[in-house]
């Protein structure tokens, strides 16, 4: 992209709020608290991924964000490559200020002082089995945590819990990538089984109709380091940056599994 970012379109996302955020709130309930805790000028944050490549609680915080913060706040999201293949998704990706998802354009992006959103688990987080969903799956992706160190700006930790039941996944599929070398051609660690409406059983990260769930989202406090920039090419001082991270919003999504409050059942016990 020859100007990162510029494609964002304030206007496009001012226009089409309302009815984001009539699905997102309507359909699946939902809550959003501790934006108050982000800190002014550039920062990181960091979100659990859940529901696949429809990722309801995405959306649900994208409409939180723009309400909190106003839609022309400098802020955008890391996406993955496949959806920037898509005529027609691609546009709509760039108009509300998604970019490629790649450590130098967010490092770019940090460093003229906007936010920017990533989900470091990508695939492997997106679709981990359904007997994993109260778990941070990143794997060993650092990535994220080599771009704060570098820009010198903190992390805002972000977990949601509820959107991984909109669907059902069985397995994600992983061994049988590794085995037909997926990965080299397309950039996915996984082919999950995954029960869903209206197709029933696919395989595969396919587009599917979510199943009404409550999701809570939570802001944790922002993580910042005393290191330097150079940092980031210390692979020790990553990872127990990483380390840091990931046990922040193990806690805080541990924490909102024992509050309750959200999935299926509590979308279904709203509407009696």
């Amino acid at each position: 992209m020859p100007d990162l970012g510029d494609a964002r379109d304030p206007e496009f996302i001012r226009r089409h709020l309302d009815t984001l955020a009539a699905w997102v709130e309507r359909y699946h309930h939902t809550e959003v608290e501790g934006l108050e805790r982000v800190p002014r000028g550039a920062a990181l944050a960091v979100g659990n991924h859940n529901g696949g490549i429809m990722s309801p609680d995405m959306f649900a915080l994208m409409v939180a964000w723009w309400r909190h913060f106003g839609v022309d706040e400098p802020a955008y999201g890391l996406a993955h490559d496949m959806g920037f293949r898509v005529p027609g998704v691609r546009e709509l990706l760039l108009r509300v200020g998604a970019v490629p998802a790649r450590q130098e354009s967010a490092i770019a992006l940090l460093r003229r002082g906007c936010k920017v959103l990533v989900y470091p688990g990508g695939d492997i987080d997106a679709f981990r089995p359904a007997s994993r969903a109260g778990e941070i799956v990143f794997g060993a992706r650092r990535g994220f945590v080599r771009a704060a160190l570098r820009a010198q700006v903190p992390v805002v930790p972000i977990v949601s819990a509820g959107a991984h039941e909109a669907f059902h996944v069985l397995s994600d599929g992983s061994d049988l990538v590794r085995r037909l070398g997926l990965k080299r051609l397309t950039r996915i660690e996984v082919l999950p089984l995954v029960l869903c409406l209206p197709w029933g059983v696919t395989v595969g990260p396919m587009p599917y109709l979510p199943m009404p769930v409550r999701i809570r989202i939570r802001v944790l406090a922002p993580i910042a380091w005393d290191l330097p920039a150079q940092a980031a090419d210390d692979p020790e001082a990553v990872a127990r940056c990483s380390d840091d991270v990931v046990g922040a919003m193990q806690a805080g999504l541990d924490a909102l599994s024992r509050e309750g409050g959200h999935g299926r059942r509590a979308r279904l016990r709203a509407l009696w």
